[in-house]
This record gives C-alpha cells, structure tokens and sequence, in this order.
C-alpha cells in the first residue's frame, strides 16, 4: 500500500527548511557588516525568541517544567541554544555560510559517534568508512571556508556547533518522552538566552548604532528560524514518518547556499564543494548502511523483572498520550495499580520486544469476552522504523491465537504516527467501536482469529 503525506504537512516541511537555510546567511551579514558583534547578535536574537514563545505559551496556556526536570532540560539548552547557537555565530564571522551550512550537516556523524560511545550502539565497515569520509569531508571544507586553499580556524568552532547540537539531540530524547515538542522548545529556549546575558553590556552599547536593517535581520531571526520554525517543524513531524521528515535536512546546505548567493553573492569554491560532498556522502553511509542490523526478540514478560519492564514502558507512552491528547493525568492511575489484575492471569498478557537485549516497546493483551483485546502499543523513539511494532502485532496475533480467542480488537488514534497503515497491513479490518474510546480521532480494529487466513 502507498503512504500518502499530508500536502500541508509537506509544505511546512519545506517551509521550515527554507527559513533555517535563511539564517546561515542572515547571521553571516550582521556578524561581518552589521554593527553588532557574535555574541550580541546571538542575545538579541534569543530575547527575541524567548518572547515569540513566551506568546506562544500564554495562548496555549502552557505548563511549567517541574523542577526535578530543570537541571536536564538546562543541560539540554546549554547545548542545543547557548553553545550550539554562540559557536555558530562566532564562527560565522569568518566562514562563509555555505561552508558552515556544509559543516553544520555533519551533525548525524558526531550523533552517531556518541550513540555508540554512550548509548552501546555499534558501527559496521560501512559505518566507520563513513565518518572517514566525513571527517575528510569537513578537513576540505576548513581548508577551504575563508576562500580559497588555507585552513580557517573558525571553521572548527562551527564544527563545535555542530557536535554540541548532536549532544543536544541525545540529551533531549529523555525530556521529549514527558514534555510536547512545543513544551520542550520553550523551555531550552528560555534557559538556552540566560548564559547570553553576559553580552548584554555589548548588545546595549551597539544597538543603538547599528543599521536598521541589521536589528531587523536579527528580530527576522529570532520570530523565524529561532522560534516560528519549530512549530513548522513539529506539525510536519506529527503528521510524516519520522525518517521521512528527517530526510528533508539534507537539503539545508543546497538551500543556504542558494540564499547566500541570491543575498550575499557568494558562491562557495571548489575545495569547499568538494569538501561538503565527501561529508554529505559519508553521513549517508552512517545513515544508510553503517549500522548492522539489530535483532529484535518479542517474548511473553513471565518474570517479575519481565513484567516491571513492560509497566515501565506503558507508564511512557501513557506520558506522552497525556501530553499529547490531552488526557488527564489521572486516567490511566487506576490501569497501572490494577496492571497484574488486567494483563496476567490465564488469559491476560504482556508482550515485551528487545532490540540487541535493550528494552525496546511492548503491547499487552487482556480477555474481553470471547475475544482479546491489545492495548498500550509502545515503541522507544531510538527504536522506531525498524520493524518492532509489527514484531509485537505478530506476536500478539500468534499469542491470542494459541490462547483461543475469536478475534483480536484494538482502539488507536489516526493521530499516532502510522498506526492505521500498520494494522490495515496486518490484516485488521475497521469496525465500529467496542468501547468508550478518550483519544482523538480514535478508530477500532478487529481481526478474525479463526477464519483458518
């Protein structure tokens, strides 16, 4: 069966791609004619997004964080905005912005490097060859990003902005698993501009002097690619494929490069060219072939440890269904403290899947009659696209199959991101609701167990 995508899902896709590429330039002409100094320009850009979400959280009546999540989500600002955002700018001074832009794309390679360093993921040949090329790649391009065949120095801040985005992006997929994207942007942005202040002395002194039209390249900024992008950015992520919408940043050094053309006149030289594409290649290969294929087991969770692992996961994605389908807190308090009760038994069961023996989702199963009925589907993001949704289906089929139930029913969301698709490719067939259902755009599933299919 085809994906069809939503169109403007697309489109924002490609919108927020546009106003990210945006920004290489922008940066690049207040930095160098402009009148405000790096870290000046980087403050008032993030006061400036600060107060775009902090608009942003009045209208939607945003919660606050709680407090013993401060010092993550501090961390996570500290080097998805202060570092990743100073180091860009500094280094923008004198890296061209398609050059930085090339830099900048290398981020997988140092995501993948601190994968494998912290979170036990393994490199194959093709993987390692890949960061080789990378590495290579990113050398050219320092060699070549002031014009034309001399070693930048500046170069290697970038090259700090973009390693620091690839811890941010580790460290932020603990706080995404409790807080919205939207949630989660607002706070880093409003923790990321505090260290910033220390150039607030600067920024007082050069405001008034410096062109109109660099203070308004700046607000540009901090409304567009520092705050209104994201919103772009998570719409199209909640309505594509996950890969699907990654796939999009690999056009982002194409686009700068054709923004500072079109602004600046500048076309990037050979060395920098040939540079960005040995780093754009060898990102590909970590991507697409660098890592070996992960075994994933789908068991029944029989011991205690089993078990305590699967409530685990299920108190995770009710987490986020609470945050995201804003469902109260409270709903699921009664499912959890009757979790043995509903999903043990003779009947009733807990489906815990591994990828390479770490805990990767689940699904448990419950007796409704002469039927079964699978509930809490889960997957860790770090683990989805990689056939272990489906894995838990087939084993849940099987199970209640050997069990003797008549049909297997499920009640998901069309707004879980290909959780239709997937059940229609198993076999499910709509039916109409069995029960009262308290997510949005819910649908019921049913599939027939003793049809001899």
């Amino acid at each position: 069966m085809k994906t069809r995508y939503d169109t403007k899902a697309i489109v924002a896709a490609l919108a927020t791609l546009l106003v990210w590429s945006s920004a290489f330039a922008g940066i690049s002409e207040v930095v160098t004619r402009g009148g405000y100094g790096p870290g000046q320009a980087a403050l008032l850009r993030f006061l400036v997004a600060s107060a775009t979400m902090l608009v942003a959280a009045v209208l939607t009546r945003m919660r606050l964080p709680d407090l013993r999540d401060l010092p993550m989500l501090a961390l996570c600002a500290l080097f998805g905005i202060t570092i990743y955002h100073l180091a860009f700018t500094f280094g923008e001074s004198r890296v061209s912005a398609s050059a930085a832009a090339l830099i900048i794309a290398s981020g997988p390679i140092w995501t993948a490097l601190l994968a494998v360093s912290f979170l036990g993921e393994r490199l194959n040949r093709w993987g390692w060859a890949g960061v080789a090329l990378a590495f290579s790649g990113v050398a050219a391009i320092s060699f070549g990003a002031g014009g034309g065949v001399h070693f930048e120095p500046l170069a290697l801040v970038v090259l700090l902005a973009s390693v620091s985005t690839a811890i941010y992006f580790v460290l932020g997929k603990g706080p995404l698993k409790k807080y919205s994207s939207l949630e989660f942007t607002s706070y880093i942005i409003w923790l990321g501009v505090l260290p910033m202040l220390v150039f607030m002395p600067g920024l007082i002194h050069q405001l008034p002097h410096a062109p109109l039209w660099s203070t308004a390249t700046v607000v540009f900024l901090g409304v567009f690619p520092g705050a209104l992008a994201y919103f772009l950015w998570s719409y199209a992520l909640a309505r594509m494929p996950a890969s699907t919408t990654a796939s999009f940043l690999y056009a982002t050094p194409v686009l700068a490069t054709a923004v500072a053309w079109l602004v600046q006149g500048v076309v990037p030289g050979l060395v920098t060219v040939a540079g960005g594409g040995l780093a754009l290649v060898g990102v590909l290969l970590v991507q697409t072939k660098g890592r070996p294929a992960p075994s994933t087991v789908v068991v029944v969770a029989r011991t205690e440890e089993q078990r305590a692992v699967v409530r685990e996961l299920v108190a995770e994605t009710m987490g986020q269904m609470t945050a995201r389908l804003e469902i109260p807190p409270g709903r699921f308090e009664q499912e959890l403290a009757a979790f043995d009760e509903l999903y043990g038994g003779e009947k009733g069961r807990a489906l815990l899947a591994t990828v390479d023996g770490k805990p990767a989702g689940c699904v448990v199963m419950r007796p409704i009659g002469p039927d079964a009925e699978i509930r809490r589907m889960y997957v860790r993001d770090v683990f989805r696209r990689r056939g272990v949704a489906r894995a838990l289906v087939r084993a849940a089929v099987t199970e209640a199959s050997s069990l003797g139930f008549r049909r297997l029913l499920l009640m998901t969301s069309e707004e879980f991101e290909g959780a239709v698709p997937l059940y229609r490719s198993e076999g499910f067939s709509p039916i109409e609701p069995y029960r009262e259902a308290h997510a949005r755009a819910s649908a019921s599933f049913a599939l027939d167990l003793q049809s001899g299919a």
